[in-house]
């Protein structure tokens, strides 16, 4: 059980990195492609790469099979409007962060993208999800820690972080419904047919509002490629498998390095130098995360 845990852990940290560095390609796509475009291609191409890997994992029964007495939909027409929902929800928050990386840091980008998890609690409230004081302090630390990050004399930048955040609270609503969607629905399917989904709102979008060419797909081959093999296809299996084992303590933790391993690809490979106040900002909003996680954990068992 213990190894069993271990090679969970590890899933899920290879997760997280796979994730973090994402907002690398990203931001080097934005010389090429416009955002819709960009993520019109990512998630297609991903969505249509994870076909084959749900029949292989189901295959293999590496894909947990529903509890008894549980009443899951296995099939991809059952899954379609579920899906849907789904990508529409993803396709706004992908749409809104990928516009403001046009303006903001991968760095900062995914710092404030991981104001997700703290939106699904607030978003929940509304709901009548209960939360615990837990979950309030480390919303308020974590907003404490966006404001000192924030630079309000760079407009731009300004923008750009306004538009992340608001993304955050797009993928919050994504997150809120995938919760509800995967007691009842394949998980993996579900995935597919979302990604899928997502792809061709971006695409219909674009081609409304951008000038995109396929000369600058080209260009932005190997971030694309990154965004469809790893970030999406190969990270959320790798989350899929790690959640059914690893402990939901050390999951909260570990899936909340994406953050750091943002911070860290943004300096290693774009360069990006942060203040001392924004370090103390990602300080207290990496603080403000783990608090609430904590809290989301803490409130499953009281």
């Amino acid at each position: 059980m213990h190894q069993k845990q271990t090679r969970a852990e590890l899933l899920l940290l290879l997760a997280a990195l796979f994730w973090g560095i994402a907002f690398v390609p990203q931001k080097m796509a934005m010389e090429h492609l416009p955002p819709l475009a960009f993520n019109a291609w990512r998630f297609l191409l991903g969505g249509l790469i994870l076909i084959p890997l749900v029949y292989w994992l189901s295959s293999r029964k590496e894909i947990a099979t529903p509890e008894e007495g549980a009443s899951v939909k296995m099939g991809w027409r059952q899954c379609l409007p579920g899906g849907a929902i789904l990508g529409f929800w993803l396709f706004l928050g992908a749409a809104l962060q990928q516009w403001g990386l046009v303006y903001t840091g991968a760095g900062r980008a995914g710092f404030i993208s991981g104001m997700e998890m703290l939106l699904v609690s607030v978003i929940g409230l509304s709901l009548g999800v209960a939360t615990n004081r837990w979950t309030w302090a480390g919303i308020g630390v974590a907003l404490i820690g966006l404001y000192i990050l924030g630079d309000f004399s760079q407009e731009s930048q300004m923008i750009g972080d306004l538009l992340v955040f608001s993304g955050a609270f797009a993928f919050a609503l994504q997150v809120l419904t995938a919760d509800r969607l995967v007691k009842r629905y394949h998980a993996l399917r579900l995935a597919a047919i979302q990604f899928i989904f997502c792809g061709l709102f971006s695409t219909v979008a674009s081609l409304m509002i951008e000038q995109a060419t396929l000369q600058g797909a080209i260009d932005a081959a190997w971030p694309i490629a990154y965004m469809m093999i790893f970030s999406t296809a190969i990270a959320f299996t790798f989350q899929l498998l790690g959640l059914r084992h690893a402990a939901t303590s050390h999951a909260t933790v570990i899936m909340s390095l994406e953050s750091v391993f943002a911070l860290i690809a943004g300096w290693l490979i774009l360069s990006e130098v942060f203040t001392g106040h924004e370090l103390l900002g990602c300080g207290l909003m990496l603080a403000g995360m783990l608090l609430s996680r904590y809290g989301a954990h803490a409130g499953t068992h009281h």
